[in-house]
């Protein structure tokens, strides 16, 4: 699971060194949608608020269920949807935007949430919990560790291909 979370990693640093040399004016030009910032904003928020939904979960371990195998099928027929080019209605709790984001203050909180992330990984393998459903996507349902840093990864990639549209157009 660590290999996935670092991979990912590695992945959001290629974007942000891709996006450094763009000034605060054009990652947050917003035309007919989100800017680059709104749309780095709302992966970020999107990722720790999972974590913070797992972390208060497993305060409760034994209100975890055992994970479906209906959310493989789901988590699978979501990436399908999503590289077709539909579009999925995120909830208002990732889509409330500060009035100023910086690429700066977003590398910070993602570095935060990164290494909070890796630990939280841990604990789930010490507890047990890791194989568990965790995690309540508002789309996919119940996911386990390994289904959360999948939707993680699908989710990043989708907003990644949107960013570089829009920096295409700058």
């Amino acid at each position: 699971m660590k290999v996935c979370l670092q991979k990912l990693e590695k992945e959001r640093l290629s974007l942000f060194e891709d996006l450094k040399n763009l000034d605060d004016n054009n990652l947050n030009l917003c035309n007919n949608g989100w800017s680059i910032n709104q749309i780095l904003y709302h992966v970020w928020l999107a990722e720790s608020s999972a974590e913070k939904y797992i972390r208060k979960k497993t305060q409760f371990p034994e209100t975890i269920i055992k994970i479906k195998l209906s959310a493989y099928v789901r988590s699978f027929i979501f990436k399908l949807f999503l590289n077709l080019g539909f579009k999925v209605k995120a909830p208002k709790i990732v889509t409330d935007f500060p009035k100023k984001i910086t690429l700066d203050d977003l590398n910070k909180k993602w570095i935060k949430s990164r290494e909070s992330f890796d630990s939280l990984i841990d604990f789930l393998n010490d507890t047990r919990l890791a194989n568990k459903a965790i995690f309540n996507h508002p789309v996919l349902g119940r996911l386990n560790l390994n289904l959360t840093l999948y939707f993680f990864k699908i989710h990043f990639r989708h907003h990644q291909k949107q960013i570089i549209a829009l920096k295409k157009q700058l």
